[in-house]
């Protein structure tokens, strides 16, 4: 399993989604971000435990991207933990009072060298290293609001060369503190170290609010106003909310060909247009869908007639074993026209498990609305590059992938499995601005056919990485 592919895309679709619609402040709010400072130091920040948190200069290990210096965690070999337990260490700066109605974004490298490399590939169960942004409810102390985090360092990662990871988190209601933090947790007494460099923590403004016609869409203190079937249940803990009070958290019913599922519904007419817009989150935290686990979380929207009767559909998958640990990410889903017929539309979020796995998926801020003649609409030019989700999905035999550009620029645009393996490139070369689209047949670089199975499909510009999941079915 190749978990990095998400960590180390300088813009995922949702940071090209967040980047697109957002207007921010250039001023990076850390104090020695490239651990510069005296030459090398960690001036600026607060380091947890000491001897665990060193640098990394010329005259040492002399991993360094930027500059003179770069910071080096690790773990805590003596008295290390055994089953059950972990050690923490790591560096944080504070900032009082964030802005209300604002989002903070952590960003930087990271690298693992295979000198010193973390091993094993379960990543919940081993040493990894998470940026974290965390909201506090006092100056000092206090309890956590809410947190955002993503893995930057763990077995998966690919050694040997920097790679940028970005998180960003809303600041929630109450809010009095916010904490950038670098962690290397150390469930295991593995060795393996990560260095990180030239970070950046900035206060973004979110565009303007949509309409929403969803009640109760961020589960304020329960699922009232959804209608739920299986297991979607309320949780009101902090790392299960992307932004408080609580989340949606949807897991296998344990009985096969039946699911889990919670949905709203509304009066439509054939020709709309409409849009779902939901985070989901899978953790370490509680039932990471992680390594062989084929659970799927899919966004679906549902065409009914008068009678009832299910006359259209599209959906998309929003979790999966390859889906970021630990990170809320955003996924838009947008319908084709309502078909002849249509008198109803339903916004679904459902949590498939194909061979009774376990594992769990968490789903906060959900948005549907219908679209109007203004709005951006799928093949439509963008202000900015913008990969959109592949259609049919999933799939067989073949899918359409469309993707805009803002400008001429050379591109690559290449499918690849779970492990990171490249399975097949569709595009290579310059290609000029506007709306594109290729199909993928399922055919493989080397001619044979692709396997059933959960893809990744990578746009590469000048401009940074977007990437989609998609699932091909025979």
């Amino acid at each position: 399993m190749q978990r990095l592919l998400n960590a180390s895309l300088p813009l995922t679709f949702v940071a090209a989604l967040a980047i697109a619609s957002q207007s921010f402040a250039q001023a990076n709010l850390l104090t020695n971000p490239g651990f510069e400072a005296a030459g090398g130091s960690y001036n600026g920040w607060s380091t947890f435990p000491g001897n665990n948190v060193a640098l990394s200069l010329p005259a040492g290990d002399n991993i360094i991207r930027t500059g003179v210096a770069a910071s080096k965690i690790f773990g805590a070999f003596p008295g290390c933990p055994g089953p059950g337990g972990f050690n923490v260490s790591g560096c944080f700066q504070s900032l009082l009072a964030p802005t209300p109605g604002k989002l903070y974004r952590l960003s930087g490298y990271s690298y693992v060298s295979s000198a010193d490399p973390i091993p094993g590939t379960d990543t919940c169960n081993k040493n990894r290293m998470i940026a974290k942004i965390v909201f506090f409810n006092a100056a000092g102390g206090g309890s956590e609001i809410s947190s955002n985090e993503v893995v930057i360092g763990d077995g998966n990662s690919i050694r040997n060369q920097w790679n940028a990871f970005s998180v960003s988190a809303p600041v929630p209601p109450g809010a009095l503190r916010v904490q950038a933090m670098f962690l290397y947790l150390q469930p295991a007494c593995d060795g393996g170290a990560v260095y990180v460099d030239d970070t950046s923590f900035v206060e973004l403004t979110p565009g303007a609010a949509e309409s929403n016609l969803l009640a109760n869409s961020s589960f304020a203190t329960s699922l009232n106003g959804w209608t739920t079937f299986g297991n979607a249940l309320y949780d009101g803990r902090a790392f299960a909310a992307r932004t408080p009070a609580g989340a949606a958290k949807l897991f296998s019913t344990f009985v096969l060909g039946s699911d889990s599922g919670m949905y709203q519904a509304f009066a439509a007419a054939p020709g709309s247009k409409w849009k779902l817009d939901v985070y989901s989150l899978t953790t370490c935290q509680d039932g990471p869908i992680s390594g062989t686990n084929d659970n799927l979380g899919l966004a679906k929207i549902v065409f009914r007639d008068a009678a009832n009767t299910e006359i259209g559909s599209s959906q998309t998958v929003i979790i999966d074993h390859a889906a970021p640990l630990g990170t809320w990410t955003q996924h838009v889903l947008r319908s084709p026209p309502a078909p002849a017929g249509t008198a109803s539309v339903q916004a679904y979020i459902l949590f498939v498990s194909p061979t009774i796995s376990g594992g769990a998926m968490f789903i906060d801020d959900v948005l549907f609305r219908q679209q109007g003649p203004t709005d951006v609409a799928p093949g439509t030019p963008a202000a900015s590059l913008w990969l959109h989700q592949n259609v049919p999905n999933p799939f067989n035999p073949s899918t359409r992938i469309a993707f805009d550009l803002p400008q001429a620029d050379t591109v690559d645009l290449s499918i690849y499995d779970v492990a990171g393996r490249r399975m097949a490139t569709l595009l290579r070369g310059t290609v000029e601005p506007g709306p594109h689209a290729v199909v993928w047949d399922g055919k493989t670089t080397n001619g044979g056919t692709a396997a059933t199975g959960i893809y990744r499909y990578v746009l590469t510009t000048s401009a940074g990485k977007l990437a989609h999941n998609m699932v091909l079915m025979k």
